[in-house]
């Protein structure tokens, strides 16, 4: 598989996007630093030298898979932490310990002449060796957890995704549910122009989140809170 390693660039989904039509492999992109990182709904994303900050493209892959696959490359993620910490998944894209973020996921997807194919953007930032953050940033880093720093063979990672991208949907939301953060808790969740607070239960089989107060699809939400 082709492997891009670039020491700084604004950010790799962007650049993997960029080349991706004039490639017909599956391909990778790695940064040592991202200065306009991007997260779910635009948001900046903060990634310093320390971080795992790559861009794993799958070409080819089948649109009706996709709206699963954030939660499936979650699963992936989650499971090459575990050597290290005890990580929980924040539905819908975010690894916690303990609350604090340690990792994010961003799905983006492009078809072209074939509708039911599409290049699949899998955006991974994993806060490995960040040594620490602004103070308007509620993350943590397996260098701060661990007091000291680790290594994550990028082939590992990879491998990871492609058998958790091969789950069905049942066996990755099952997974989803053992290690749900917010489940059973109070949380507030924020849309566009508006918010609400009750508590989190668990994710149906649709990858949508089931609340006390309504069922919510990933794309409504912006952003969760865990209120206790």
């Amino acid at each position: 598989m082709l492997v891009i390693r670039l020491s700084k660039v604004t950010s790799t989904q962007d650049f993997a996007e960029a080349i991706s039509n004039m490639l017909y492999e599956d391909f990778l992109v790695i940064a040592e630093e991202q200065t306009k990182a991007r997260g779910r709904l635009g948001r900046s994303w903060y990634s310093p030298k320390g971080g795992l900050w790559f861009t794993y493209v799958k070409k080819n892959f089948r649109t009706e898979e996709i709206q699963m696959s954030g939660l499936k490359v979650a699963i992936a993620i989650l499971n090459v932490l575990k050597k290290f910490v005890s990580p929980k998944i924040r539905w819908p894209n975010d690894i916690v310990v303990n609350d604090k973020k340690i990792a994010g996921i961003l799905i983006e997807a492009r078809t072209y002449d074939n509708p039911d194919v599409a290049d699949l953007f899998i955006g991974v930032g994993i806060d490995v060796n960040v040594k620490n953050f602004p103070n308007d940033i509620d993350a943590t880093s397996l260098y701060l957890e661990l007091g000291r720093e680790v290594s994550i063979d990028i082939s590992d990672v990879t491998n990871k995704i492609d058998e958790a991208l091969k789950l069905s949907d049942k066996e990755a939301v099952d997974i989803v549910n053992q290690f749900l953060s917010i489940k059973e808790r109070n949380v507030m969740l924020k849309g566009e122009n508006w918010e609400k607070t009750c508590k989190a239960l668990f994710v149906d089989y649709m990858g949508r989140l089931v609340t006390e107060c309504g069922i919510y699809e990933v794309e409504e939400v912006h952003k969760v809170d865990v209120l206790d």
